[in-house]
């Protein structure tokens, strides 16, 4: 019988390209953020009832996390589940063009939006872990959060730019880039992947197993969202409420924040073998220490600083959590872990308004202050914890 054909060099680096570009949709929604100013003003909304722009599609990546979960365990080709998911996030992504008389209606398209991000966050972990050998794959990982924050980049800072230009419906066209991420994922992404590592394959069929630490980082990951929606749901109307510029300003303090992030994300796994137990602690502790900052310093150099510190904080979160749950369950059960990890962290982000504009209203200072403050006692909490640690350990005693 003929041996099953292994793959070149060639066809690994086109895979990988193809599914780093589908982690490039991992802050699709945001696109729209540095607009909410104006979007509040077109329509007559609080802040909190335009921050749900970006607030309620995390209920949707939540509903993705479930559904790929599921969905990427059964029988459905990752590509064309792949490829399904950023349809929609197009179509979300564009109808606002055709019609956009009605906040409810963008809303929706928000909503399709979260859904493909959410589906496109989940699924760009699962090809890697189906599609790429095992030697490719830490490395790979960790470059995802640097092509998320690229993908943010090009959104928001584009987004903006296209808004300062024309007005806040002009916006939307930055979600032709949704296309032509889709292009190249159909262009790369292979329908039927060789197989990896001398042929070994994920069996099927079997029984899949969570444990505690599976919903121990999905629980910190919910409390990163939380913290990180802060800059993007505020800045905008931070920045008119001080005077200090326009929407073009509140895309360039997002953009330099994913900048932030995806420098960080060149050595964020350095950062992880550093500070084995405690770069969670560390990613918040960053959080406080750039929010606060942000607070307290009303002007545009005190806000690019803090901001560039918010990316690198997000970079080094989100870099450890699915890495720290790929070794803690078995490769059968990879998909559905991340899955719930996916389900439960965006939830974060639903709550994030209610919960600060709910402490601001309460303590009386700005949104940044009190996210701050927030920040810096999650980071006790989660260094005196130890919870790297002993999840380290466990995954230790797993593998012996």
């Amino acid at each position: 019988m003929e041996a099953a054909k292994t793959p070149d060099q060639a066809y690994i680096s086109k895979t990988r390209i193809g599914v780093l570009a589908v982690s490039s949709m991992g802050m699709a929604a945001l696109a729209i953020t540095p607009s909410y100013n104006a979007i509040a003003k077109s329509f007559a909304l609080s802040a909190t009832a335009v921050q749900m722009l970006t607030s309620l599609p995390n209920l949707f990546m939540m509903l993705a996390g479930l559904l790929m979960g599921k969905l990427t365990a059964g029988k459905i080709k990752l590509k064309n589940l792949t490829v399904i998911m950023m349809i929609l996030c197009c179509a979300g992504g564009l109808l606002p063009l055709v019609y956009h008389g009605s906040f409810a209606f963008l809303l929706v398209c928000s909503c399709l939006v979260g859904l493909g991000q959410g589906a496109c966050t989940n699924l760009s972990q699962v090809l890697i872990a189906r599609m790429l050998p095992a030697s490719e794959r830490q490395s790979t990982m960790g470059l995802t959060t640097t092509f998320t924050n690229l993908g943010g980049i090009v959104f928001i800072m584009g987004g903006g730019w296209l808004s300062s230009m024309s007005g806040w419906v002009a916006n939307y066209w930055i979600y032709l880039f949704a296309v032509l991420v889709l292009v190249t994922v159909l262009a790369l992404v292979p329908l039927n992947p060789l197989p990896v590592d001398d042929g070994a394959s994920i069996p099927t069929g079997g029984k899949i197993k969570l444990n505690k630490y599976v919903f121990v980082c999905a629980g910190w990951s919910f409390c990163t969202m939380l913290l990180n929606n802060v800059l993007n749901n505020n800045i905008s109307l931070f920045i008119a409420q001080e005077k200090l510029g326009s929407t073009a300003q509140a895309a360039l303090i997002s953009t330099i924040s994913l900048v932030g992030g995806m420098l960080c994300g060149f050595v964020v796994g350095q950062i992880g073998k550093k500070f084995p137990h405690s770069s969670i602690a560390l990613a918040f502790f960053l959080y406080g220490l750039a929010y606060v900052f942000i607070g307290v310093c009303h002007n545009l150099i005190g806000i690019f600083i803090g901001s560039f510190i918010v990316g690198a904080a997000m970079s080094v979160a989100m870099g450890q959590f699915a890495y720290m749950i790929s070794i803690v369950v078995d490769q059968q059960s990879t998909s559905m872990a991340l899955g719930v990890y996916q389900a439960i962290n965006p939830i974060g982000g639903v709550i994030s308004p209610f919960v600060v504009n709910g402490l601001t209203s309460v303590t009386h200072m700005n949104a940044f202050t009190v996210s701050g403050i927030l920040a810096l006692v999650l980071a006790a909490a989660a260094l005196g914890s130890g919870f790297q640690k002993h999840l380290l350990a466990y995954a230790q005693e797993s593998q012996a």
